[in-house]
């Protein structure tokens, strides 16, 4: 699966409210849905959907942003701007909780809204976010694995027809602290995934791009760099906002930046 091309006009915004920078008042913004085409879609699906960081809360309920992001690609679907809900996979790539009054430090549960979106969408795969949290203990997370139709990735590797999707939850970080890990094992766990040939690695923190003065971190595009390409991969991460939606490294892998943004990858008719 390769990206042709990523639309630089949204062709809707959601309105949603969130913590002002450095945790003082709220603000408003506006997420961008944004299409794209690519070259071929698996499994006869019309549509793959992505997104990340949806740190926000709905202004009219006080529901996380994410509820609202279904409901209005439900109503984008009924008014023809983009394929059924029911015949598109979505990629998460973390960090789906949010508290309007503040950001540093905030952990939520995400299990219900990926639920809702397993409810909406033909599959969900993806990732946790340094921001979100699966439940209390592994046998709450390993529970939550079981759902049908749900991908939920973390060094793993999952088989969805003729898709692999595979996926790194959380960030580098000290491992006191829930979904993160040493660089080190970080990097070890991209490199074990890689030898498995994935089509798709989800990522919540993603590659840095020096070209292009796009923040991440050094170390996962190095290693991301190293890869002899036998095949499209498409590497999907959040965590951090870059102005572009979507990067080619010197060797081919595309990195397309979910953080904000809602892309809607279509297959060129």
């Amino acid at each position: 699966m390769y990206i042709i091309s990523i639309s630089n006009l949204p062709i809707h915004e959601i309105r949603y409210l969130t913590a002002a920078s450095g945790g003082i008042g709220v603000i408003e913004r506006y997420l961008p849905v944004l299409l794209a085409e690519v070259d071929y879609l698996p499994n006869n699906l019309e549509a793959i959907t992505v997104t990340s960081d949806l740190q926000g809360i709905d202004p009219k309920n006080q529901q996380l942003l994410g509820y609202l992001v279904i409901e209005e690609l439900e109503n984008l679907a009924e008014n023809g701007k983009i394929p059924s809900l029911k015949n598109t996979g979505i990629i998460l790539a973390g960090d789906l909780y949010a508290e309007v009054n503040r950001r540093s430090g905030v952990v939520g549960d995400i299990r219900e809204i990926w639920q809702a979106f397993n409810r909406r969408f033909c599959w969900v795969a993806g990732v946790a976010g340094n921001h979100d949290s699966l439940g209390n203990t592994q046998e709450e997370i390993q529970i939550f694995k079981q759902n049908r139709s749900i991908y939920y990735l973390d060094g793993d590797i999952r088989r969805n027809g003729e898709l692999n999707l595979a996926g790194i939850s959380g960030i580098i970080g000290k491992k006191s602290k829930p979904f993160r890990r040493s660089e080190k094992e970080f990097i070890k766990a991209i490199r074990e995934l890689i030898k498995q040939s994935p089509d798709i690695l989800i990522l919540h923190e993603g590659p840095d791009y020096p070209q292009g003065n796009l923040v991440g971190k050094e170390s996962i595009r190095k290693e991301l760099e190293k890869i002899n390409l036998t095949n499209n991969l498409l590497v999907i991460c959040g965590h951090s906002y870059w102005k572009i939606p979507m990067i080619t490294l010197e060797n081919g892998i595309q990195v397309i930046k979910a953080d904000s943004r809602v892309i809607v990858l279509q297959a060129k008719k």
